[in-house]
């Protein structure tokens, strides 16, 4: 990833979705790219998790920022990319995929390293969000989100 931009507090992609999950009563339901329902638990202190995660692991609101990071720096989208069969570093997971991101500036992995893959649910609280538009493969700012950048200055091109 490049340099970071510095987004404003009520662009943060970690604001947004932690203020929308307490606005609906801290449990929401978002759907994956195949349209399964996942069930998702705001929890104390900046943090959630899912019935589609192993429910002892939660995880910070900052995570999204990571993959905001990944768009900003790469155009407005990015290759999810694949942290199952690949290690970080090879092609198919590198710090320009969002697994690849998440797993160095998350989880501060090294290369070489396993990931965890939880891509598929992360994309799709984020796209619940209306941050990004989540297909087969790729993510992308959305155009609603594209357009609060630009009107703070912060042109995708």
């Amino acid at each position: 990833m490049q340099d970071v931009v510095h987004l404003p507090h009520n662009l943060k992609a970690s604001v947004l979705i932690e203020e929308k999950i307490k606005e609906n009563g801290g449990t929401v339901i978002v759907h994956t790219l195949t349209g399964k329902p996942c069930k998702i638990f705001g929890k104390k202190g900046g943090k959630f998790t899912s019935d589609k995660l192993a429910m002892d692991y939660l995880y910070r609101y900052e995570v999204f920022d990571v993959i905001s990071q990944l768009l900003l720096s790469n155009h407005g989208k990015a290759l999810k990319g694949n942290g199952r069969n690949y290690k970080l570093g090879e092609a198919e997971c590198n710090e320009n995929t969002v697994v690849g991101a998440i797993g160095k500036y998350y989880f501060k992995r090294s290369n070489g390293d396993s990931v965890y893959d939880p891509v598929f649910l992360l994309a799709a609280i984020m796209e619940w969000a209306g941050i990004i538009k989540n297909e087969r493969g790729k993510i992308s700012f959305s155009p609603t989100y594209r357009a609060k950048l630009f009107e703070r200055g912060i042109v995708i091109s």
